[in-house]
């Protein structure tokens, strides 16, 4: 749902005050999204899979079931930590579709007036 005039101005507002009282904190909420955590989360994740793997191999010669539980471990906790940073990604780019969608719908684009615009003519 857009914002009415006020409301913008109103947020506009509050935006100037957060610059002028503290503009370090306005500029890191500025760049930061749910994206930007999600990609730090994923991106950890990798290397937490890459390091187990490593330490699979580096462990595998010393003791086995030492390789498996310290290697595996890691690299299962990591992947499944990576699932849910991934996921947290696509569903907040599949929040902002359906918002833009729903907008798309509330400007007056109707199921009755898609069909009409469709419908072969006979």
């Amino acid at each position: 749902m857009p914002l009415s005039e006020h409301e913008q101005r109103i947020l506009a507002d509050i935006e100037a005050q957060l610059e002028e009282n503290d503009p370090k904190f306005a500029r890191e909420v500025a760049r930061s999204s749910v994206y930007t955590h999600a990609g730090r989360q994923l991106k950890l994740a990798i290397a937490g899979v890459i390091i187990g793997l490593l330490a699979m191999v580096v462990l595998l010669p010393i003791n086995v079931l030492l390789s498996i539980i310290i290697g595996f471990g890691l690299a299962f906790a990591s992947a499944i930590w990576g699932y849910y940073a991934f996921r947290k990604m696509t569903m907040a780019g599949l929040d902002d579709l359906r918002r833009k969608s729903s907008s798309f719908w509330q400007r007056g684009m109707s199921t009755e007036r898609l069909k009409r615009h469709f419908r072969d003519p006979e």
